[in-house]
């Protein structure tokens, strides 16, 4: 009986606890469902800023490349109320107050940014342009150079190559010369033979460092990539014309010309080709040759006098040449009784006497006789050449 007696609170214990554990399910379930949905929600609200991020992002960029900083501050501060932690937006709105001329606060966010990757090339870059507008030279060097040696997310080759070029530029206009030359030495040892552009660019910058020999090797390895291209062979015709080698400068300025007229390009091609046929003082030059050139170049310079003597006059109030055209021309006639083409061959010295009278009428007539013909730049540069002078 007493066994009997229990089992109907046993079976209500049963019953009761059936009914609790349904109740609990039956609660979860929709506990379940909110769930899901505030995630679902959650991520559907977080992709809507990162999209609102990137659509602010790509308009600060787009206002940015178009030369409006001031709309592109708007659009980066607009992107980083919704991602503050985001260094890329951080970088371009540092980038877009540089621009602005917002030195200081853009300052603020590159060194920021510049503490937690220190070795990022692009931060380094941009640190680089600051200073640059700051005038702080030697920190504009600095972060150059860690530039180069930065790390960089895409075509990191390139984009060093471009910082170097960049920093090559920068110590020319500085007139820091020498570091430029060692810059482009490195940079001229890295480059890819079959890169004709960046030869091209190290060549230029070879030239503003006066060394025109390098720039003329730099010039001459991308015309072995393309050897028509006329703007590459007008640079290494002037190149060459800075050396010396005029041979190599009408060769290559001949070529040019053919391929792409050009006014200037002409110009300094008769410059050369005078001087290579008129030049007295060149190398395995018969005595007669010699006679015959210097001859010529005397003949030129009476005819320089007379015509410079009458177009002062002209131009002279009190209708007199300058007393200088007027020695020139008493001189003149001076050695005209002595110098004649067989007086020439036979006497050496009279030869050197005869052309050291013509650079003098070239240096008189330069003054007052307008714009010099090619003949007139080609004696101006043998004289150079005789007194050791660059060209």
């Amino acid at each position: 009986m007493s066994y009997l007696k229990y089992v109907p609170n046993e079976i209500s214990n049963i019953a009761l606890r059936y009914v609790q554990r349904r109740v609990l399910l039956f609660s979860l379930v929709p506990l379940g469902l909110l769930f899901a949905l505030t995630v679902t929600l959650a991520r559907t609200y977080h992709a809507r800023e990162e999209g609102l991020v990137q659509e602010w992002f790509q308009q600060g960029n787009q206002d940015l490349a178009g030369g409006q900083p001031a709309k592109a501050l708007e659009d980066f501060r607009n992107a980083l109320s919704y991602a503050p932690d985001n260094d890329k937006v951080q970088l371009r709105l540092a980038e877009a107050l540089l621009a602005d001329g917002q030195l200081d606060e853009a300052r603020s966010y590159f060194v920021n940014l510049w503490d937690r990757s220190p070795g990022s090339g692009e931060v380094n870059l941009d640190l680089a342009h600051l200073s640059m507008r700051t005038n702080d030279v030697e920190d504009a060097i600095r972060y150059f150079r860690s530039a180069i040696y930065g790390s960089w997310e895409k075509d990191p080759t390139q984009q060093r190559q471009n910082t170097r070029l960049e920093l090559c530029e920068f110590l020319i206009s500085q007139g820091r010369s020498a570091d430029a030359q060692a810059e482009l030495a490195g940079l001229a040892a890295d480059t890819p033979p079959e890169d004709a552009v960046l030869h091209v660019e190290t060549g230029r910058l070879f030239l503003k460092t006066g060394e025109p020999g390098k720039a003329l090797a730099e010039f001459e390895a991308a015309l072995r990539i393309n050897r028509r291209n006329s703007q590459w062979l007008e640079l290494a015709g002037k190149a060459s014309f800075a050396t010396g080698d005029y041979p190599k400068a009408e060769a290559y300025l001949a070529r040019a010309v053919r391929e792409k007229p050009s006014e200037a390009d002409e110009a300094l091609l008769g410059t050369v080709r005078a001087l290579l046929s008129n030049d007295p003082f060149r190398a395995g030059l018969s005595d007669d040759e010699q006679a015959r050139r210097v001859w010529r170049a005397f003949q030129y310079g009476n005819e320089r006098i007379q015509k410079c003597t009458e177009a002062n006059t002209k131009s002279q109030s009190n209708g007199q040449a300058p007393s200088d055209l007027q020695a020139l021309a008493h001189d003149a006639q001076g050695l005209k009784k002595r110098i004649t083409l067989r007086t020439l061959g036979n006497h050496p010295e009279l030869r050197n006497e005869a052309m050291q009278f013509v650079f003098r009428i070239e240096n008189v007539t330069a003054q007052s006789c307008g714009a010099p013909t090619s003949m007139d730049q080609a004696m101006i540069l043998i004289e150079k050449r005789q007194a050791g002078s660059n060209p």
